[in-house]
């Protein structure tokens, strides 16, 4: 293990490792508890495949234009893997976990927070390191916790979040009336003033469990759809039949009603498979981005179905992570000011929408939605009291 002792010069400068994981990264996360400066030149490799850039918001000492700074820095197709830890209240790492084209996997850990006094004046302390991929892993799982716990650090979040004037001192984790620094206050449907509320959550609940039923079959019709080297209009009505045997309202494996049937019969169903494939494949920890890729791939094409019928295969197999696009949702979502972000992608829209969703239910204890799955159905009964389920 090298140390970076600051200030004083070390043979390996901080910035440089920084430079190089950057420049040579497949996979590369950074985690710091505060960021209040960024002005690292070194661009983020085409070559990385899974990213994520992770900082703290407590105490408002994370500073505004450091994160404009790293938004300006981040190709586009990047902005929604820089996020904000929201839900986490404590979140005091500074490290950098990556692996290079040659399989080899590296850590930096230390005191250094992401300021410029960090990387200057600051005594600190760092250690940088070649990892085992058993480490790697590990720090990639961890990774994985965090990423659940955090909302996309957009315009929205920048516009929304409270810096503080000075820099204050964490309190102890003991001490009385600690400021968890949230930024979004998200009011989720009160079950107390719905009624149906337990009976319309017992029948969603029944819904997913019908879908777990029939859900190995729907799986291997998309794969063998996705992998078809020929595709024709009687092979596509093939699969709107097996689909629609599979996966109805009437059967109860289905959470929306008619509709999407009549815009959607012709659709390009081998491009919606393909999608949803790669999506299912895809790494836990990259599976969001692919998610927005995919959409985006949709949109490109113009294939209608990637909202009614992709987002319910997607709430439908990550119930926890996923919602359905539908007109409630996106009307409780503008309800709180933060259905979109202005010039940002319809997949990038969509995964900061999933994010909050997360954190919403993180935040709410005792709720007696347990996943993303259920909430839909609470915010459709919030919207349409009268109406059937």
């Amino acid at each position: 293990m090298k140390l970076l002792l600051l200030p004083q010069r070390s043979a390996t400068e901080l910035q440089d490792v920084y430079s190089r994981a950057l420049r040579e990264s497949t996979h590369l996360y950074i985690v710091s508890a505060y960021l209040t400066h960024w002005d690292i030149k070194e661009e983020l490799g085409s070559q990385c495949e899974s990213f994520k850039f992770i900082v703290g918001k407590d105490f408002g000492i994370t500073r505004k234009a450091a994160c404009e700074d790293v938004l300006e820095w981040l190709p586009p197709n990047r902005h929604d893997d820089f996020l904000a830890a929201e839900a986490i209240d404590g979140f005091h790492p500074k490290a950098v976990f990556w692996k290079e084209l040659n399989g080899k996997c590296y850590a930096l850990v230390g005191s250094s927070n992401l300021s410029k006094a960090a990387f200057s004046t600051n005594y600190e302390a760092n250690g940088y390191s070649l990892i085992s991929e058993k480490t790697f892993i590990a720090a990639e799982q961890w990774i994985e916790t965090l990423t659940d716990k955090c909302v996309t650090l957009d315009e929205n979040w920048i516009r929304c979040y409270r810096e503080a004037i000075q820099p204050k001192k964490p309190k102890s984790p003991d001490a009385g009336g600690q400021d968890d620094g949230a930024v979004f206050e998200l009011v989720l449907p009160d079950p107390l003033t719905l009624e149906r509320s337990a009976s319309v959550l017992t029948r969603r609940r029944q819904q997913m469990f019908s879908f777990r039923t029939v859900k190995p079959d729907l799986e291997s019709l998309f794969r063998t759809t996705a992998a078809a080297r020929t595709w024709s209009p009687s092979r596509n009505l093939g699969f709107y039949t097996t689909l629609n045997a599979l996966w109805s309202f009437d059967i109860g494996s289905r959470f929306q009603g008619r509709g999407w049937e009549r815009q959607g019969r012709g659709s390009n169903f081998k491009e919606l498979a393909k999608s949803l494939v790669r999506i299912l494949d895809a790494q836990y920890v990259s599976r969001d981005r692919v998610v927005r890729v995919e959409i985006d791939r949709l949109h490109s094409i113009g294939l209608t179905t990637r909202g009614a019928l992709l987002s319910e295969m997607l709430c439908q197999f990550f119930p926890k992570q996923y919602h359905v696009l539908n007109k409630p949702v996106r009307d409780w979502l503008q309800d709180s000011g933060l259905d979109r972000v202005r010039g940002a992608t319809e997949g990038e829209n969509y995964i900061r929408c999933a994010r909050l969703f997360r954190i919403a239910l993180e935040r709410a204890k005792d709720y007696p939605a347990k996943n993303i799955a259920q909430l839909d159905a609470l915010i459709w009964l919030e919207s349409n009291p009268e109406s059937e389920f």
